[in-house]
């Protein structure tokens, strides 16, 4: 920088040096006594450069950005989801709802007639009945309130099966010394007890059966054949009923 300021002086020198060359020449006029004035001289060879100036003092610092928001910047595409919490514990029950609105009606149902079977006789015979054959029980004990209630009446001590379903039967005979029943499925023993005492006892026992339309259902004795009856002091009751049909 400063040896382009000492051109810059070195241009303005000569340039003044020749204007003052230069103008005097014009003004001035010929006189008799000195003559014409002289060619001007050459000029001068440059001065040396000149020293350096003084360093000049330093200036204000500048402002920083640091601490100040710049601007915002464009949104960032949406991140990966993150992982689930942890379960919360269970809320406080709401308070209840408004009722609903009423439903439509519905369709009439169709009345179903349930189907009764039963029978509950006592036997009147004194004498022990035959052995290996069918015990009659003559007397319904419902018919001697209600002749409507007498049920399906036993024939010969036989049950004939008027609905097919699912059947209970049980009995209570008074015997003396020994006594051996069995209840009969047609020609099928399904049950045989027997029982036994020094005096007088009363035995009893009881079944399930399924049965077919039409199929028969008695009470024989065996050998052991000491069933009693005594009119007013004892009786002899054979009892069975339907629990539930079968389609």
């Amino acid at each position: 920088m400063a040896s382009q300021w000492m051109r810059w002086c070195t241009a303005a020198v000569v340039s003044i040096v020749l204007t003052s060359l230069v103008t005097p020449v014009a003004m001035q006029t010929c006189d008799s006594d000195r003559g014409y004035p002289g060619v001007p001289g050459i000029p001068g060879a440059h001065g040396a450069n000149g020293k350096d100036g003084l360093k000049g003092e330093k200036g204000d610092q500048g402002e920083s950005w640091l601490g100040m928001n710049g601007p915002k910047g464009e949104p960032g595409l949406p991140g990966p989801p993150g992982r689930s919490g942890l379960k919360g514990d269970p809320g406080q029950p709401g308070p209840h709802g408004p009722p609903g609105p009423e439903g439509p009606t519905g369709e009439r149902g169709s009345t179903k007639t349930i189907q009764k079977s039963y029978f509950s006789n006592q036997r009147t015979t004194t004498s022990y009945p035959t052995k290996n054959m069918d015990i009659p029980f003559e007397r319904s004990v419902l018919s001697s309130s209600d002749p409507t209630l007498a049920g399906d009446l036993l024939r010969n001590g036989v049950f004939h099966c008027p609905i097919k379903g699912v059947y209970f039967f049980t009995y209570h005979l008074t015997a003396k010394n020994l006594v051996c029943l069995k209840l009969m499925k047609e020609k099928e023993t399904k049950m045989e007890l027997c029982d036994s005492s020094n005096n007088f006892m009363l035995t009893s026992g009881s079944v399930l059966l399924q049965l077919d339309v039409g199929e028969k259902v008695s009470l024989q004795t065996t050998d052991y054949n000491a069933v009693i009856t005594r009119e007013y002091r004892t009786d002899s009751i054979f009892t069975g009923f339907l629990l539930y049909p079968v389609a």
